[in-house]
């Protein structure tokens, strides 16, 4: 048998040392550096099939930090929590794909993918943007811009916009100069009459100042101060350069024009592109520089009863399973039947809200059962429609 010092790694050749030993077995011998590499090697492997895998959810992918995300993994982010809107999703898949390679490459020369939701009121504009934000830790400030007005006057400030994102953000200035701006109800705006001509403060004049931010500028905003006197706050400067904007709002009226299809708007067709009809949005009311910062404009669909009943019970956080779990902490068992879904869904759709309407829909049932849960321990409680109200099934 040979001594220990004579040994020599199979693999590097080098000899056996106090900080190098070397083990042998089978015939073969390795030292210590070359088992360490290998399994260095054998973990990279390891994270590679996890992170090429399609089983692999994208929030582990993104907790890994490793891999290059596609468009197409964030809108699988997106189809866990969204129920329909696939030009939506698609959309915002790309513009944040976008966003994230501007960032990681300030030298190179890439216009910003702002996005523009055409949609009724409950379609999801705001929520795309929140859960998309939320999967990627990226701070988001959701903007409801009938509350600006244009500097001088009463009201919340543009810079106001900012100064969210920056407390979303932890007051990171870094981090909030990577974030998302969400504009809502930005077809409050429109100018008067529509069209450009006149003068209109809680219009044109906003949109004209929104887009000192949107193209990308230096901007102070005063925390601690007050509009009034400024001075009294330490300036924070914030660059929009990099901050991604989405722009939301029904735009009502806008179909009822003769000819307008606004189907049309940042879509393809099976036969032919078509561009972003831009001067129905003028003729709407937005100022031109205004849209033409919104390269990317889809609109999103009405919600119907069938969509409706999926958004209840598909989702990873659906109504309908936060209930249960809310249930099921008082040590009962809920559970609804078709009856009950169709009609909470029929009565959802008729406050014209979308998919907002469900939960005040599901609080008004459920308040009494909620009430009086400790009667419920240890029992199970089926909420169907019968005879024309939510009741509990009655056990067969």
């Amino acid at each position: 048998m040979k001594d220990n010092k004579e040994l020599k790694c199979d693999f590097c050749g080098c000899e056996n040392s106090e900080n190098n030993r070397i083990i042998k077995g089978d015939g073969h011998s390795i030292c210590k550096s070359c088992a360490e590499t290998a399994l260095y090697l054998m973990f990279l492997q390891d994270q590679e099939d996890f992170m090429n895998s399609e089983n692999t959810p994208i929030e582990d992918k993104i907790e890994q930090n490793i891999k290059e995300f596609t468009p197409k993994d964030y809108k699988r982010v997106l189809d866990d929590y969204v129920i329909g809107q696939h030009d939506a999703k698609k959309v915002l898949s790309v513009a944040i794909y976008n966003h994230l390679q501007r960032i990681k490459n300030p030298d190179l020369k890439i216009d910003k993918s702002n996005v523009l939701f055409i949609g009724p009121t409950g379609s999801g504009k705001t929520f795309l943007a929140e859960t998309i934000a939320k999967h990627l830790d990226i701070p988001l400030a959701i903007v409801n811009t009938t509350s600006l007005t244009a500097a001088g006057y009463i009201g919340e400030d543009v810079s106001s916009v900012l100064e969210r994102l920056w407390k979303d953000a932890g007051e990171d200035v870094q981090k909030a100069e990577r974030g998302i701006i969400f504009l809502d109800e930005i077809d409050k705006n429109r100018t008067a009459g529509g069209g450009t001509n006149g003068k209109d403060v809680s219009g044109k004049a906003v949109q004209q100042e929104l887009l000192k931010i949107l193209e990308g500028d230096i901007v102070k905003i005063y925390p601690e101060g007050s509009g009034k006197n400024r001075k009294s706050g330490q300036p924070v400067e914030i660059n929009t350069k990099n901050i991604l904007f989405i722009a939301g709002g029904a735009f009502v009226g806008l179909k009822d024009k003769p000819g307008v299809k606004i189907t049309a708007l940042g879509t393809v067709e099976k036969e032919q592109e078509t561009l972003p009809d831009t001067e129905d949005l003028i003729e709407f009311g937005l100022i031109p520089e205004f849209i033409g910062r919104f390269p990317m404009i889809v609109e999103l669909d009405e919600i119907d009863k069938e969509t409706m009943t999926k958004i209840m019970t598909e989702p990873k956080d659906n109504i309908i399973e936060q209930y249960k779990n809310l249930f099921d902490l008082s040590n009962v068992n809920l559970d609804f039947d078709e009856k009950a879904i169709n009609e909470i869904a029929e009565i959802a759709l008729t406050k014209k809200t979308g998919a907002r309407g469900l939960r005040n829909v599901m609080e008004n049932i459920m308040m009494d059962y909620m009430f009086s849960i400790d009667e419920f321990e240890g029992k199970s409680v089926n909420i169907t429609y019968k005879y024309n109200k939510f009741r509990q099934k009655e056990a067969n």
